[in-house]
């Protein structure tokens, strides 16, 4: 280890005179005057880092978007001596903590078409690596100890992890990922106080280096006391439940990780850390929890926008929330809310009882009476009801919730064809029925990082009537898998796929609720909402019995089927909290099972502007209708009664 620091120091001095020598003498030769700007940086023998890699860590930049446009002067940075010294003392600290230790950094600045435009070029050798030559793993603990940890799936299947092989380069900047992930491993089996450490003896001749892992486990350790700190009104013993921790199991870093999150998602706490404090090493450990508690009443009342993609009147845009809750009702740390919501196009009261813990902490059971009225383009519809739901929380990445749903419906507003094929609106027609279904949904979530990365994949089953307690007898499946994938810092693809289906019903016709629909600012955003799919026309006629307009109206259908591919694009750069996106959606909808035929699959395409508000994203996307029918143009026995082909959606969060 020592002669590992006296080569650090070596290196760097070295670097130090040689920069130092470049700098005299390519200043000596050059002279800048302040109009002088770097209007472009290149990275030049670069073979084992792209130059996007390495410009993350250096300060010269090229100027941003709207300088280059307009050529503006003042866009590129002026050139200064000290500011390219330290980029290039940068690059060869970046590749030396990689494994060059030998490598050399020059730069040079020549003229662009205009004088004033400069290009700093820096000339990397890379020169030879540093391998590694063996690896060496020391144990310090007791024979039984030794054999807990040799026998571990976990510790073996991190050893084959860990990027320290025979041959391969001797990076140091990966020191910090081994030492944490080796350390977190040991904690899991029960040593909270190991200490890993790691250390390489240098060749310099031969560039080679001997790797040593030492890992000192410390005494295996069971837990003793669950401080509680910081709670006013619950009790330590109910929180104590909350993490699901048991005194006198081993330490477990994993599971204290766990408990923390358990108690901060509790609807009782605003706020969960737990800790290790100071203590003798032995064998039992305490651990400390501070919570911070909600207040157990709370009213809230909010007011907003909404519906932009139904056409509405500016007073039909209006949309207002309240609810109260009441937590830890009798002392259990239940909670029941009341929530009403009022809009034009939606209105609804729900009841809400939940009881956090069922049989563990990842167990939940939710009573839900409701009731709600809703207005959709071609139906009208009153429910009121009861949902109970089980949910379990498998896992981070895993939950599923199996629900029962009882609820009486009244819609209205029908839609019949008359004997003479002529559509009538008949607004006093009530279809009166009942439902009764069990469902059960999942969602899993794959390596998902803040909507950049992962994947995210949620099935849906409904049965009802399996009892024929329901008006209808029907089962329903469907399917939302959803991709994210980061190009660049910057830019991210993301893609949706959705299908569903009715796949036996024992009645030939279902109420309009109960059908699947497509269109609007989360699906296919070159349409209106729900207007995909077959339609029928709406005649609007004068007293001489002309038709003076036409509106087409969605039926719905038993199968659909969509998928979006987005490319969102952030432009902090140039415009802080701003972004771009282009897209292309498509989808149908079919009154039976897909008969792609009858309905070919409709497409949308356009692009949109984003922007990063307090509230969440702000989404404005202007969408195309690719190959419209003529019901989406509303194109009526061959007049055009007005349809476009374009269509603007405005939202706040990303349409998935």
């Amino acid at each position: 280890m020592k002669e590992y620091t006296r080569l650090n120091i070596i290196i760097l001095l070295s670097i130090y005179v040689n920069l130092v020598q470049t700098m005299d003498t390519t200043f000596a030769q050059n002279t800048y005057n302040e109009q002088d700007r770097i209007w472009n940086v290149e990275i030049e023998g670069n073979s084992s880092y792209e130059d996007i890699v390495i410009k993350q860590y250096i300060a010269n930049e090229n100027p941003n978007f709207w300088g280059r446009l307009l050529n503006l002067k003042k866009a590129g940075a002026s050139i200064s001596e000290e500011e390219i010294l330290k980029d290039v003392i940068r690059i060869e600290r970046f590749y030396y903590r990689r494994g060059f230790p030998e490598a050399d950094v020059n730069y040079r600045i020549q003229s662009k078409p205009r004088e004033w435009q400069k290009e700093l070029i820096f000339e990397v050798s890379e020169n030879r690596p540093l391998l590694i030559n063996s690896v060496e793993i020391l144990l310090q603990t007791d024979e039984v100890s030794e054999s807990i940890i040799l026998q571990s799936q976990s510790y073996q299947r991190e050893l084959n992890r860990i990027p320290f092989r025979n041959g391969r380069r001797y990076q140091q900047i990966q020191q910090i990922e081994v030492v944490g992930s080796l350390t977190k491993v040991i904690r899991n089996l029960g040593f909270p106080y190991v200490y890993t450490e790691v250390e390489a003896d240098i060749d310099e001749a031969r560039s080679l280096a001997d790797v040593r892992l030492i890992i000192d486990t410390g005494p295996r350790a069971r837990l003793n006391n669950v401080l509680i700190e910081g709670n006013e009104t619950i009790s330590s013993s109910y929180i104590l439940r909350e993490t699901g921790l048991q005194q006198g199991e081993f330490y477990n870093e994993e599971d204290i990780a766990d408990a923390q999150r358990e108690v901060y998602k509790h609807h009782l706490f605003r706020l969960a850390l737990i800790s290790t404090p100071e203590q003798v090493q032995d064998s039992t450990v305490d651990i400390a929890l501070q919570v911070k508690e909600l207040p157990l009443r709370s009213f809230r009342i909010r007011g907003g926008v909404g519906d932009f993609d139904r056409d509405p009147l500016w007073w039909q845009l209006l949309r207002f929330q309240s609810s109260w809750v009441y937590r830890n009702v009798g002392s259990r740390g239940q909670q029941f809310s009341i929530t009403g919501k009022l809009s034009y196009f939606d209105k609804s009261m729900d009841l809400e009882y939940l009881f956090p813990y069922v049989y563990n902490t990842k167990s939940s059971f939710i009573v839900n009476p409701y009731l709600e009225n809703k207005i959709e383009e071609s139906y009208s519809i009153t429910s009121g009801g009861i949902i109970n739901s089980f949910g379990y929380e498998y896992s981070r990445n895993l939950t599923g919730t199996f629900s029962y749903e009882f609820a009486l419906n009244n819609e209205y507003d029908l839609r019949i064809e008359n004997p003479d094929s002529l559509l009538e609106v008949l607004p006093d027609s009530i279809l009166a029925y009942n439902i009764s279904s069990f469902s059960f949904n999942a969602y899993y979530a794959l390596g998902l990082q803040s909507g950049k990365r992962g994947w995210i994949i949620q099935p849906y089953w409904e049965l009802s009537g399996l009892f024929g307690e329901s008006s209808f007898s029907f089962q329903k499946i469907s399917l939302d898998v959803r991709k994210y994938t980061q190009v660049n810092p910057s830019l991210v693809v993301a893609t949706r796929v959705q299908g569903g289906a009715i796949y036996y019903a024992k009645q030939d016709s279902l109420p309009s609720d109960i059908l699947y629909y497509a269109g609007g600012t989360s699906s296919i955003r070159g349409y209106s909402r729900q207007d995909v799919g077959p339609k029928r026309p709406e005649l609007k006629t004068n007293e001489l019995g002309s038709i003076e307009d036409v509106e087409f109206i969605p039926l719905g259908g038993n199968s659909v089927f969509n998928f979006n591919i987005e490319f969102r694009q952030q432009l902090d750069r140039m415009l802080k909290g701003f972004g771009v996106a282009a897209f292309l959606d498509g989808g149908q909808v079919w009154r039976d099972l897909p008969n792609l035929s009858s309905r070919p699959v409709q497409y949308g395409a356009g692009g949109g502007l984003r922007y990063d508000s307090p509230i969440g994203p702000i989404r404005i996307d202007v969408a195309y209708k690719v190959n419209p029918n003529d019901d989406d143009l509303q194109i009526y026995q061959g007049v055009d009664y007005g349809g476009s082909r374009w269509r603007v959606h405005f939202s706040i969060g990303q349409a998935f």
